[in-house]
């Protein structure tokens, strides 16, 4: 009997010290809002990042900081980091892009800096479906967001961003381009992807609908009663993007970035 009474207790403290480590959505925006970037290619936003050790190693999605023009094997230049108002010149953290970093789109780059707030990153395996995440991007001039979504599955698969098969997370969540590099949390608090709106993209009726609106040289600008129609079309599909098919996002798994993610130093 007793015993089956310790073996109780302690299945009991274990339970309680383990929920103890769930997370409100609340709390984690708080711990992490100051480890959140906005990253630029010159004065144009691009997109989102993290920071990951103290001396100013951030974590990004490849796209965000490559060109298409290369295939997102190259760098884009005149790279910088944007920590609540202060910019930064960055800098690739490694010198070429490999096969691994555009097939599962990260990347690393540096700031000269020390001392910095950084996240923790977790595994993919500390979500299920229908578990509840936190996504925290930030956007020019509004500063962090606190979003939060459900998983709606976990699925390994090719993209066309490369041959290697990637391990997605699927989510509902107000998601739109421009979040892309952001960090999602598990409720530990755990960073467990990267936001990549590549992965999952947006309806191919839709996109071609927009390709085909969208204003451009060759195209007449028709007025009716003076409204433009290219714009006012473009502008539709646009909120169509943003508001209903960008409701369901993706993310790749953290673990092809932490395999390469240097130590903090500090």
């Amino acid at each position: 009997m007793k015993k089956i009474c310790v073996f109780v207790a302690i299945g009991f403290f274990a339970f309680v010290a383990h929920a103890q480590k769930s997370l409100t959505s609340r709390e984690i925006y708080e711990s992490n809002r100051g480890a959140i970037v906005e990253i630029g290619i010159g004065d144009r936003f691009s997109g989102n990042g993290f920071i990951v050790s103290s001396d100013g190693v951030i974590l990004t999605a490849n796209h965000v900081v490559t060109t298409p023009e290369s295939q997102r094997k190259q760098y884009a230049v005149n790279l910088i980091v944007v920590i609540n108002g202060k910019t930064y010149p960055a800098r690739p953290l490694e010198a070429t892009v490999s096969d691994d970093m555009a097939n599962f789109d990260f990347a690393f780059l540096k700031i000269e800096s020390s001392n910095l707030p950084h996240v923790t990153l977790g595994r993919w395996d500390e979500v299920r479906d229908g578990d509840t995440i936190t996504i925290v991007p930030s956007w020019p001039g509004m500063g962090c967001l606190l979003l939060e979504g459900t998983v709606s599955n976990l699925a390994t698969q090719k993209t066309f961003l490369g041959p290697k098969p990637v391990r997605t997370i699927i989510f509902q969540a107000p998601i739109r381009k421009g979040f892309s590099g952001s960090p999602f949390f598990s409720k530990q608090g755990h960073v467990i992807g990267i936001v990549d709106t590549l992965v999952f993209g947006i309806s191919p009726a839709l996109a071609d609908l927009g390709n085909k609106w969208a204003p451009g040289p060759d195209k007449a600008d028709l007025k009716m009663s003076g409204i433009s129609l290219d714009a006012s079309f473009t502008e539709v599909i646009n909120n169509l993007d943003q508001n209903l098919i960008s409701g369901l996002g993706s993310g790749v798994d953290i673990s092809y970035a932490k395999q390469q993610a240097p130590k903090d130093k500090e």
